[in-house]
């Protein structure tokens, strides 16, 4: 149970960072950009969150490697997946007050969104450090 806690715990970092990430894009270059050329706002702030999220993923792993089995990263990668998901969708319903079929949009890639690819790093790089650990490569150590 307090594995899970942690892990939990550790979301919250996560999301930090994710609104330390929007705050920036907010504040800074999205009022630039978005007149211009679109979408590439939201677009950078995905690749500055997938930078965030790849260090303190990492961290998280690297620390916690001897607590958890593959199977309970793979646990933890799940939790941390559908608490974003939770999250954003609520926020963007009571907060934002889009309509779920807006709320939908957001995940059409083919449409320039790139949020799904935020995502997929929250899904799959805590196995992917997991395996690097596990697999001798003790560089990421």
């Amino acid at each position: 149970m307090r594995k899970v806690i942690f892990a939990f715990s550790f979301w919250f970092i996560l999301l930090i960072l994710a609104f330390i990430n929007a705050s920036i894009r907010e504040l800074t270059y999205k009022p630039f950009l978005e007149p211009y050329i679109g979408l590439w706002a939201h677009q950078i702030s995905t690749l500055t969150a997938i930078f965030m999220f790849y260090f303190a993923i990492r961290f998280f792993v690297r620390r916690n490697f001897q607590l958890y089995s593959r199977r309970q990263i793979n646990y933890v990668a799940i939790l941390w997946l559908a608490l974003t998901l939770l999250f954003e969708t609520l926020m963007s319903l009571f907060i934002r007050h889009l309509t779920f079929a807006q709320i939908l949009q957001t995940y059409y890639f083919w449409q320039g969104q790139t949020w799904i690819l935020v995502l997929m790093t929250i899904l799959f790089l805590p196995n992917y450090f997991y395996s690097k650990i596990s697999s001798g490569n003790h560089k990421d150590r």
